[in-house]
């Protein structure tokens, strides 16, 4: 069995499991939506196609960075891979919305997602044993994270003509399933590549602001999330802050 299948299978297992843990919350947050509008007049069921640009903020982002290379080894490392270069990322989702007489909406909406970040490189750090040298490239690093997202929420929807506007706040709880650097800079002799794991934490947290615009089955959102955790918090020594942000925006199908 090859490295890329054990990998792959590997996440499958992982994502069941972030999945069954879920379970409850999903559970809970089902009941208070039952609850809290029992007189709901309506109950939606929606996917969504989502995307968005995804970076850092804090202390620790930078935009530019470099690579520490070991030349012996021909291994290395981006020196900070957290970028405040916002980056295209892309998810699915799928939501349940009850939406009661007076307009307030509750929601759930449950999905994978991979967020990407990028931080430029303009120079390696190499190492050869003996004696440290720097030489200038050009390159990206990019950050991959890979999530299960849950997401309550709770809105307000507003019509007008044929078009609906619902307006929705909510906090995004996302368990990690893998969080990945993966790097290329070239120099005017030679290339230099990276992969590296730079899973620090078990989840994120951010609160989300959405407004989405539909007409009959069909719709767009646009939104923002951010980020309560830093994503170095499990890394000693130094300045460790680097939170999510992300402009989010996607398609709606709505499916019943």
């Amino acid at each position: 069995m090859n490295t890329r299948l054990k990998t792959l299978i590997g996440q499958i297992n992982l994502l069941a499991k972030q999945i069954t843990i879920m379970k409850k919350p999903l559970l809970c947050f089902l009941f208070l939506c039952s609850t809290s509008i029992g007189y709901a007049q309506t109950t939606e069921f929606t996917a969504r196609l989502n995307s968005g640009f995804f970076y850092f903020s804090g202390e620790s982002v930078e935009s530019t960075s470099q690579i520490n290379y070991n030349l012996s080894k021909e291994d290395g490392y981006t020196n900070n891979p957290y970028g405040n270069r916002p980056t295209l990322s892309y998810g699915i989702s799928a939501s349940l919305s009850r939406i009661s007489k007076s307009n307030i909406r509750f929601g759930i909406d449950v999905g994978y997602e991979v967020l990407r970040s990028k931080i430029d490189l303009d120079r390696v750090s190499l190492w050869d044993g003996f004696y440290s040298t720097i030489e200038k490239v050009n390159g990206q690093t990019f950050l991959n994270n890979s999530f299960v997202n849950f997401l309550p929420s709770i809105g307000y929807r507003l019509t007008i003509n044929s078009f609906v506007l619902d307006f929705d706040l909510g906090v995004d709880v996302a368990n990690f399933l893998s969080s990945t650097e993966v790097g290329k800079a070239d120099s005017n002799t030679r290339s230099y590549e990276t992969e590296r794991d730079r899973k620090y934490i078990e989840s994120d947290v951010r609160g989300r602001y959405q407004l989405t615009i539909s007409r009959d089955k069909f719709g767009g959102y646009f939104g923002f999330t951010n980020g309560i955790k830093s994503y170095k918090e499990g890394i000693i020594g130094g300045t460790n802050s680097a939170f999510s942000r992300m402009i989010r925006f996607g398609f709606v199908y709505k499916i019943k």
